[in-house]
């Protein structure tokens, strides 16, 4: 079902044919080419000719649990992977005679391990490789691995420049370990445990808590770095793989080089930045229209801050149900979201803002704010947080549990850590906030609002929300729903700071302020209900 037509210009120009008939014949010309690829798609169509190729992902779903013959059966028709080599055996922390492949597609990473023995090594990162599983193996041994393979099977199509490396946390690898199993990851901020002894190197299996769940960090002896001292807190890179070196846990990082492993240990904190040295004076948890990369936080700074030498972090939290968030701020997952403050500079006195990318001050469309000091700022709808905190629609809640903010001094935020400033917001649930023995929770700091004993009895009071009037306080939810169109809601936290003793004066408290797409920085930042300081 093949038709041609040709036209000869010249013969038209000759013939000297008005534009209507030369319109006409073009318009032939279209009708008949839609129809000859019309025809020619059904053809193939018809022919129902199969791709060679199978996608890594699709190969990782046809292991159900049992080792797998890899026939064109099992291939849907196909034989064939592709991807780019991350494995490097160079340094000697690879898993022996292995290739580690991985490919970017449908808008995700996958990867996959391949065992072809000793000729492993000649495969370096950014080798493009075409890969024949035809009459190959696919099975578990501590992570999904080809065998059967030998070099034959293997073509080096070209060396790519960059590799993709995806930031990931604990929570999201337990969860779902078959989306980041032999893929390059990062994991931003995880404290080693137990606390490394002063002698203490990196050879064998150990353990980092990143937000409220671990992960393995293997380390072989054949590995260059191997006797490398453990620090105490680290951030890593490297391919994620189950581990063979310890059967009870499939959640293993396995890093290629030794400036894979990153010294990330707060530094002692200078005397001059003193108690308090930051202070929350309002938030934006409800944007007009969708929250998503909208939603800020505004502090003050009561001391000269450079983040560079002092880093700092926030964390948000919503708490949603009744499951208890054990680890409280340092949970991760869906339940807290970490922003690490570290560049940028603040002066005594001055506001910055922490929070989406967007830079708004009332949703989309609404009028930029990104001249003001915006300290650190994430894409939070498609990253996850600075070390925990799974992407999200949003950070902060508008109804339910009571939200929190909370800012520590440093980067490394655990179970044990306690905030410089805090505050709540919200309903009065508790389920997922404090456990029923009051031994878990989220720690507060001595502040206007919290204290951590109890005035009247002297006992510890070390977690928001204990009852019997112990750190109870919140700030309450305001709905939009009785509101205009368009309207966002921020919160001024009003009081009065003495700046020299570091103290409350006042205590901070709500001043609702209904925003338009129309409203600017100085709404926020001047007027009725902001806080002072003196």
């Amino acid at each position: 079902m093949v038709a041609k037509t040709i036209i000869n210009t010249s013969f038209i120009m000759k013939r000297n044919l008005n534009i209507k008939t030369l319109v006409l014949q073009l318009f032939s010309l279209f009708v008949v080419l839609w129809t000859t690829q019309s025809c020619e798609t059904k053809d193939k169509e018809y022919l129902g000719e199969l791709s060679p190729y199978i996608a890594l992902e699709d190969v990782r779903a046809l292991h159900k649990g049992k080792e797998i013959k890899l026939d064109k059966s099992a291939l849907s028709g196909a034989s064939t992977i592709y991807g780019v080599v991350i494995s490097d055996h160079s340094e000697g922390n690879m898993p022996e005679g292995t290739i580690i492949l991985q490919q970017w597609k449908r808008n995700r990473l996958r990867g996959m391990a391949l065992y072809v023995g000793k000729e492993a090594s000649n495969y370096l990162p950014g080798d493009s490789i075409v890969v024949n599983i035809e009459n190959t193996t696919l099975k578990r041994n501590g992570y999904l691995v080809i065998e059967g393979l030998n070099t034959s099977n293997i073509t080096k199509v070209s060396n790519v420049n960059t590799i993709k490396i995806i930031n990931a946390t604990a929570s999201a690898i337990k969860s779902t370990p078959q989306n980041y199993e032999g893929t390059l990851v990062r994991v931003l901020g995880g404290q080693m445990y137990p606390k490394p002894e002063a002698d203490e190197v990196f050879v064998g299996n150990k353990l980092m808590i990143n937000g409220a769940d671990t992960l393995n960090i293997v380390t072989q002896k054949t590995a260059s770095f191997a006797q490398s001292s453990v620090p105490r807190n680290i951030t890593v890179s490297g391919i994620m793989l189950g581990s063979s070196l310890d059967a009870s846990s499939n959640y293993s990082i396995y890093p290629r080089y030794k400036t894979d492993i990153l010294d990330v240990s707060d530094p002692e904190v200078p005397e001059y930045i003193g108690s308090s040295p930051v202070i929350i004076t309002g938030f934006l948890p409800d944007a007009s229209g969708s929250d998503g990369n909208y939603e800020y936080i505004q502090l003050k700074a009561n001391v000269d801050i450079n983040f560079k030498e002092v880093p700092f972090s926030l964390v948000t939290s919503t708490n949603a149900g009744s499951v208890l968030h054990s680890a409280g701020w340092a949970s991760g997952g869906t339940r807290t979201y970490k922003f690490n403050l570290t560049s940028g500079s603040v002066k005594k006195g001055e506001y910055f803002y922490v929070g989406g990318h967007q830079m708004r001050i009332n949703g989309a469309n609404s009028t930029k704010i990104d001249n003001a000091n915006w300290i650190r700022f994430i894409n939070y709808g498609t990253n996850t947080g600075d070390g925990f905190g799974d992407k999200s629609s949003g950070l902060m809640p508008n109804s339910g549990n009571a939200g929190g903010i909370a800012v520590f001094i440093g980067t490394n935020v655990s179970e044990q850590s306690i905030p410089i400033d805090v505050i709540f917001y919200g309903g009065n649930g508790t389920a997922s906030i404090i456990s029923e023995d009051k031994t878990l929770g989220y720690r507060i700091g001595n502040t206007d609002l919290y204290s951590q004993f109890s005035i009247e009895t002297g006992d510890l009071t070390p977690f928001f929300s204990m009852g019997n009037g112990n750190n109870d306080f919140r700030f309450p939810h305001q709905s939009k729903e009785s509101l205009d169109s368009g309207t966002g809601i921020f919160y001024k936290l009003g009081g009065k700071f003495d700046i020299n003793t570091r103290k409350w004066i006042e205590p901070r408290n709500a001043t609702i302020i209904s925003m338009s797409k129309e409203s600017v920085l100085s709404d926020i930042e001047t007027g009725e209900g902001i806080t002072i300081q003196e």
